[in-house]
């Protein structure tokens, strides 16, 4: 049985899927999943190295005009930038009904039972030619506030998975019936989350007393926090007792490497990216983690019970990061520090240290926040969305499935 699965351009968006799918598979040993993604994003580079067969289609996503408007600048600035987007949008257009075109014949032609989609412009054409061809579309959402493409195609959702029970607000009111509030699809905990801090620090190669601070970007890195990072280690912040480890991103490694030369390595190692089973290591190893506040990377730290300061991105899609971060905090399971402070200047290796240091040097309160972050944790969630999937699969497959 085929089941397509398209959700992509970053991790957060691509990785749900690959999960989804492998759960599926677990449920349903029958299931072929077929991904579609596009052309030069992170799913094209990780589907050649998974097996799945798949196709990748140029797609751009949709800009306001009105935000270019909106921008300072002077008039004849305002309306260049205006018919740029207008331009950008007419070219998306354009690819969308080519793909769309393309997908219907492709999904007829291998027998599709049905279409999910894990958000992301790159999802739009793969869900749009399942609504052409009436295959049972399915929806996971993994922030707070849903995508642009969530919200319209919602409206033909057979089932609605929602990271956030709160993002059914911001859905179509005939859509919120079929909202399911299943938590973010992350692939369940290794063997090395059972096996303690010790063991996870031993196969990092890292320090084994004391406590551990792991400071990540994704795989691009973050510019912002890598800059304030290199303050802290520059400055010789008070480090007692501490261990950074610290994933600088591919892009910024050799930068971040030239920045640190002359400095002591005895309290920090730096790594350009951290995948698979180093990544699971390095989250089962820490006591607390600086990281973007994506929704798929926290949480992971909630099922892992890690306490995080979170410095969302500011230019993320409808400002979501800084929604994940601050309900988050609101739980007690991270603090939410803004790239930007109050008085509108860049965080600083004092101002991020700060946080660090107060989080670390006040009794009991990484405990506090871990708990809570178990409380609101959803190891299972895959699991339980591929289930859903599967009640969906069954009917027409006339029974239960081997």
């Amino acid at each position: 049985m085929m089941v397509v699965f398209s959700g992509g351009g970053t991790a957060g968006h691509f990785h749900p899927a690959r999960n989804i799918a492998e759960a599926l598979m677990g449920e349903m040993p029958d299931v072929q999943p077929y991904f579609v993604g596009t052309e030069g994003r992170v799913e094209a580079a990780e589907l050649p190295g998974l097996g799945y067969p798949y196709r990748l289609l140029p797609v751009a996503g949709l800009q306001n005009p009105l935000g270019a408007i909106r921008r300072t600048g002077g008039g004849p600035q305002k309306l260049a930038r205006f018919l740029r987007s207008l331009g950008a949008n007419a070219r998306a257009l354009s690819l969308l009904a080519r793909a769309v075109l393309r997908l219907v014949p492709d999904f007829r032609r291998r027998g599709a039972a049905a279409v999910v989609l894990t958000g992301g412009y790159v999802s739009a054409p793969a869900g749009i030619a399942g609504r052409l061809l009436g295959l049972p579309i399915v929806l996971q959402e993994q922030n707070r506030h849903p995508g642009k493409t969530t919200r319209f195609l919602s409206r033909w959702a057979r089932q609605i998975h929602l990271a956030y029970p709160e993002a059914a607000g911001r859905l179509p009111g005939r859509a919120r019936a079929r909202v399911v509030h299943s938590g973010n699809p992350i692939r369940p905990l290794p063997p090395i989350a059972r096996r303690g801090r010790d063991t996870a620090r031993r196969a990092l190669g890292v320090p084994v007393e004391g406590r551990l601070l792991l400071i990540v970007g994704g795989s691009q890195g973050a510019h912002k926090m890598n800059s304030a990072s290199i303050e802290v280690l520059q400055d010789d912040m008070p480090i007692d007792g501490e261990f950074v480890l610290w994933v600088t991103g591919r892009t910024h490694y050799d930068s971040v490497r030239a920045a640190l030369a002359g400095v002591p390595r005895h309290c920090f190692a730096i790594v350009p990216y951290l995948e698979g089973e180093r990544m699971y290591q390095a989250l089962a190893a820490a006591d607390l983690v600086v990281s973007r506040a994506g929704a798929m990377a926290t949480s992971e730290f909630l099922a892992w019970g890690l306490p995080a300061i979170l410095v969302p991105l500011p230019t993320a899609a409808g400002d979501h990061q800084s929604a994940n971060a601050r309900a988050l905090e609101t739980a007690g399971a991270a603090v939410h520090l803004p790239e930007r402070d109050v008085a509108g200047a860049d965080l600083s290796g004092v101002r991020l240290w700060s946080e660090v240091r107060r989080l670390f040097d006040t009794p009991g309160l990484l405990a506090i926040m871990s708990e809570a972050t178990r409380k609101g944790a959803r190891p299972d969630a895959a699991r339980e969305v591929a289930a859903a999937i599967a009640a969906l699969l069954r009917p027409a497959t006339g029974g239960a499935a081997s």
